[in-house]
């Protein structure tokens, strides 16, 4: 009987070990983000990318690229539509909001036709380190048809997305003049236990 004792006593021990292990590593990659303040939109992102000759390119003074954990690649964020992730992605910042901690990473992920897509991602994190959900607040993509979202994030939590769509390329018979942006309005709210919940009209 005391040996049984003494095993599930190691094994507890062993397991709030790897806890707190886990817990460190995944704060210990914070000094590589920047604090941000809320309100934070997406103006403040357009200094990260231009377009170049062949397309949509990183600023070259991004910063080191970091691997996503198995967990987070394998994650599909909330409006992350019709687009495939890297393995790696780039640090931006991080807040907190009701003890959850958010970080936003930058990410040049793939579209249709192997098309780079400028992205950024918001993930939240329980206090042990878990994910708990993430969403795609933030894309420009180029192509047949031209995408790009605007976005804010308040100090009271909630997330207003403008996605828009513009048709660029037109059958014969169709004016190429009449260039409509469509545009989508998406509402969430970051709630207390760290999942962005759809806030409806």
């Amino acid at each position: 009987m005391k040996y049984i004792q003494r095993f599930i006593i190691i094994c507890l021990l062993s397991l709030f070990n790897v806890n707190i292990a886990l817990s460190e590593n995944f704060k210990s990659d914070l000094p590589y983000y920047h604090k941000i303040k809320l309100p934070y939109s997406s103006n403040q992102l357009k200094k990260y990318y231009y377009w170049g000759e062949y397309g949509l390119y990183l600023s070259p003074n991004m910063p080191f690229p970091l691997r996503f954990t198995n967990k987070e690649f394998s994650f599909k964020p909330k409006l992350f539509e019709y687009l495939t992730k890297t393995t790696f992605y780039f640090p931006h910042g991080y807040f907190y909001y009701k003890d959850i901690l958010y970080k936003g990473i930058i990410q040049m992920a793939i579209g249709e036709n192997d098309e780079k897509v400028f992205t950024f991602q918001l993930y939240s994190y329980g206090n042990n380190g878990n994910l708990i959900d993430a969403i795609l607040l933030y894309k420009i993509q180029n192509g047949e048809i031209s995408y790009w979202n605007d976005f804010v994030i308040k100090p009271d939590g909630k997330i207003l997305i403008k996605q828009h769509q513009q048709q660029n390329l037109f059958e014969l018979d169709e004016n190429p003049k009449d260039k409509k942006i469509y545009t989508k309005e998406k509402k969430y709210q970051m709630s207390s236990s760290g999942f962005f919940n759809t806030i409806k009209d």
